[in-house]
This record gives C-alpha cells, sequence and structure tokens, in this order.
C-alpha cells in the first residue's frame, strides 16, 4: 500500500511515527534506585555476573600477550603459527595426554571488545551495561574497584565478575564457579564480621549470567563442585551448589543448544576476514564447552537433504561420515602447524581424531545431566529473559554433496537463541501423545521476561536492567529475611 502514498504524504507519516516512537519514555533507573544506592548495609546479597562463551579476556602468561579480547595490533593471531597455537585449546592424545602448547589463563570479564577496522580503533561494549546497571543498584564491582582504588571511598564491594577460560568445558568450569562462590562468601562474611558485628554469617550470593553461562551455572548449582567423574558414570544430582545461592538470573541462555555450534563447528568462524581473524575448525574444534552447546537430537534440529535424520551429533560415527570439523580432509595444514613436531600426518589426524571423540562424549554426559527434570530447592529462585523478535535458526539441512548447511526453517528467537531452547521447551521433541499447551521443560522458573532485543542487546534493555535491580534490590526472598538469615545484634 505504501507504493501509493505521495512524497509528501510519506515524510509526514514518518515524522508521525517517529515522533510516537519518541515518546515512549525510559525508566530513570537513578531516582528509582536511589535511596536503595545510597544504603551501605548487609541487607543485599553479593551479586556475581558470569559471561557467556567469548565473554572472558584470555592472555598468555608467558608475556602477558592478548589472546582473545582485542582485535588490536599484537593480539594473537591465528593466522599465524604462534597466535594459532595460543588462542587453540589443547588437543588429547590417544592416551589421554593434552598438547603442552596451551599457557592461557582467564584475565579478566570482558566488558567491551577493542577493533582496529581498516586502520580506525573502534570498541564494542559487551557487559559494561549489567556491571554500570549494577552500580546504579549501589553495587561496587571488585574488578572496577581494583583498577581505582579511589572510586570507591571506604565501601565494600558486592558485585564480582567470574572470568573463566571459556574454550574449556563447562563441567570443569563449573568447579571453578563453585570454588570461586565459596570464596566470595567468606570473604563478605569477614567483612560482615568486621563493619557490622554479624558473626558466622551464612552469606548467600546472587548470580546474573548471560547465555553460556547460564549453562555452567546450572550444571554448578545442580552438581556442585563434582565435575563429571572420570569413571564416565553420572554426577550426583544433590543440588549442592545451591546452598550458597540464592537466586539466579539466566539471560538468553540457550539451555536446547543452539544450531549456530553446529554450523561454527563445521565450517569455522570468519569474524571479517581479511580484516578480522577468521577462526577456523581446527581452532573452534579443540574447544569442549562449543560441543556442550549443540542442539539435542531429540528436537529434531538437522536433516539430510531428503529431509532424513542425519544421525545423532553427539556420535563420532556422524561426524566420520561427513568429515565435519576436526575431520575435515582442508584441516590437515593447521594440524601440520599445530604439531610441526610429528611428521605423520596420520598420526595427527589420529589426535584431532581422538580429541573430537573425547569432547562428543563429555558433551553428550554434560547434556544429560542438565536435562534431568528436577526442580530446584524451594529457597533457590530462577529467572529467565529472552528474546523472540529475531528470526533465529531452527532447522538445517547438510548438503553432503556442497559441503554447506542450508536453513530450512527460522524461530522466534534473539538471533542467536531461539525462544523454545531458552525455556527449554521439550515440547519441539514433536511427540504429540504428551504435547500440552503448557511449556514443558526439565526447568522450573520463577519468572520468565520475553523482551524484543538481541542476544547482546538484551543486556542492554533498560527494561531488563529496571527488572534486574528489582529482582535482586526489592523482591521478598524465600528466606523471609534481608540477608537470608536472622541479623544479630
Amino acid at each position: 500500500m505504501f507504493k501509493f502514498i505521495q512524497p509528501f504524504a510519506l515524510i509526514a507519516l514518518l515524522a508521525v511515527l517517529s515522533a510516537c516512537s519518541s515518546s515512549i519514555k525510559e525508566p530513570a533507573l537513578e531516582l528509582t534506585y536511589n535511596q536503595k544506592a545510597a544504603q551501605q548495609t548487609p541487607y543485599r546479597n553479593p551479586v556475581i555476573v558470569i559471561p557467556g562463551i567469548l565473554g572472558s579476556k584470555l592472555k598468555d602468561i608467558r608475556d602477558d600477550q592478548v589472546v582473545w579480547g582485542a582485535f588490536v595490533s599484537g593480539a594473537a593471531d591465528p593466522q599465524k603459527d604462534e597466535g594459532l597455537k595460543r588462542i587453540t585449546a589443547p588437543y588429547i592424545y590417544p592416551d589421554g595426554s593434552l598438547t603442552n602448547w596451551s599457557h592461557v589463563e582467564p584475565n579478566g570479564a570482558l566488558e567491551e571488545i577493542k577493533l582496529q577496522l581498516l586502520g580506525i580503533p573502534l570498541k564494542i561494549k559487551a557487559y559494561a551495561q549489567i556491571i554500570e546497571a549494577l552500580s546504579i543498584g549501589g553495587y561496587r564491582e571488585k574488578q572496577i574497584g581494583d583498577a581505582n582504588d579511589e572510586i570507591y571511598d571506604d565501601t565494600h564491594y558486592t558485585a564480582f565478575q567470574f572470568d573463566y577460560d571459556w574454550r574449556l568445558s563447562n563441567a570443569e568450569n563449573s568447579k571453578r564457579l563453585f570454588r570461586f562462590i565459596q570464596s566470595v562468601r567468606e570473604h563478605t562474611a569477614r567483612i560482615y564480621e568486621t563493619r557490622y558485628g554479624i558473626e558466622d554469617a551464612d552469606v548467600k550470593v546472587d548470580i546474573v549470567a548471560h547465555s553460556m553461562g547460564g549453562l555452567l551455572t546450572r550444571f554448578m548449582l545442580r552438581y556442585g563442585e563434582q565435575g563429571l567423574p572420570e569413571d564416565g558414570s553420572a554426577p550426583i544430582l544433590d543440588w549442592s551448589g545451591s546452598l550458597g545461592v540464592e537466586r539466579v538470573i539466566l539471560i538468553g541462555t540457550p539451555n536446547a543448544g543452539s544450531v549456530h555450534a553446529l554450523t561454527e563447528l563445521v565450517n569455522g568462524k570468519n569474524f571479517g576476514w581479511p580484516f578480522l581473524p577468521f577462526y577456523n575448525q581446527g581452532v573452534l574444534g579443540s574447544f569442549a564447552s562449543l560441543y556442550q552447546l549443540l542442539p539435542r537430537d531429540r528436537h529434531n534440529t538437522v536433516v539430510d537433504m531428503e529431509n532424513r535424520p542425519l544421525g545423532s551429533l553427539y556420535d563420532i560415527k556422524t561426524w566420520e561420515r561427513y568429515q565435519w570439523g576436526l575431520l575435515d580432509p582442508k584441516m590437515d595444514k593447521t594440524f601440520a602447524r599445530l604439531f610441526p613436531e610429528i611428521e605423520s600426518a596420520e598420526e595427527r589426524r589420529r589426535i584431532a581424531h581422538h580429541t573430537l571423540k573425547t569432547h562428543l562424549e563429555e558433551a553428550r554426559r554434560f547434556t544429560e545431566a542438565i536435562d534431568i527434570p528436577a526442580a530446584p530447592p524451594e529457597r533457590l529462585l530462577f529467572d529467565l529473559v529472552l528474546g523472540d523478535v529475531d528470526p533465529t535458526m531452527r532447522t538445517v539441512a547438510f548438503d553432503a554433496e556442497k559441503r554447506k548447511f542450508i536453513t530450512l526453517s527460522e524461530m522466534p528467537g534473539d538471533g542467536t537463541v531461539v525462544r523454545y531452547s531458552a525455556l527449554m521447551d521439550e515440547r519441539e521433541d514433536g511427540n504429540l501423545s504428551v504435547w500440552t499447551p503448557k511449556l514443558r521443560s526439565p526447568i522450573a522458573f520463577d519468572n520468565v521476561m520475553i523482551l524484543p532485543y538481541d542476544h547482546i542487546g538484551l543486556t542492554q534493555s533498560k527494561v531488563f536492567i529496571n527488572n534486574m535491580l528489582y529482582w535482586l534490590l526489592v523482591e521478598p526472598r524465600p528466606s523471609g529475611t534481608p540477608l537470608g538469615y536472622p541479623l544479630k545484634p
């Protein structure tokens, strides 16, 4: 119909629409939470912010070389041999030992990404909005405080960022998260005793986790410090990790996985080559965590060109049949760069095969462990924030002849995570005999907030921020007391 509108009429219409959109007001968070922010009392839980995959900076401890967190001159470049080894996670030899080239450790949360495009330095904010929002609520973040001793005067830290090597298994990182939470609780308890005379405080923390950070959080809550047992058995679901946690806010978490994880493991990830690095299958295929983002077989996300199931995404035979990821013959050159000391191409491929098989098996065990239907303890609050206005890849077909994926269907999501995955909606398994109009999920959410934003935009929305601060600061807790334990005089 718009083709019949005269130019001046169209301009007038756009002006009206612009005026309408500009009339939408944003919440005045500084005014809403000013009084609460001014209260320097222990009547709030410390908050731990957990980023998703790619969300923590990585550095090489030998020379402080930036490995991830900046695409500027001097950062690790996977197109160069030394940079390739720095960013690639250790491979696994058939005897179970690891390659010894990795000297990489996490180096703080990634608040912004530094880019250099055509010689022009750029900055893209990642998690800075969440940290800024917490400061509006009066939280004092440790990473900022350590960088500027005078910024918080005499107040103590009440917000912490959990940085981790996101290339490694979420089950392994969950053990580190468990220990990090205990250290925050113990540190805060000492502060409460010194400042407020509260002895032996059973401090609880709240968690705000984005994307994959929500998966390792969920595993930690269920299994504490167990990880995945080395004997191949299942961990014991005892909710031992929840004992020190009172509220969890998940943002855009792919609870049922994402098709993007498969396509990137198979094809690599192009961040804008030739101006930005290209991370091929040999790099991404070394990341154990990425396999743990694979969609579930039962949700029927990947088929062949005849619309038939390809086989389990967690079965090495499927990857062998289609020569996916680390089994792509094109990776021989990358393996030669990673293993120059090994002359045999067959031996290098054997190492890659064992690495792939190990990661797939661990991913299968990890997803089975977090998919078990189990309601969390009543004292633990579970909130979910998701986006559902961007068409997001739901099902793909693999063209074996052309070796590429073709998108068959899209569903509402945040551009990365489809809505059903965030909800872990098991109605997507196609089992009509148990279909119900109500959500069927192994996760019991206390609150679900659906917003019109993309995967990163969710963290930047003032609507989300307003509700996050309400959940953290205002909404009554099941414990019935501000701290979750009785205050001593």
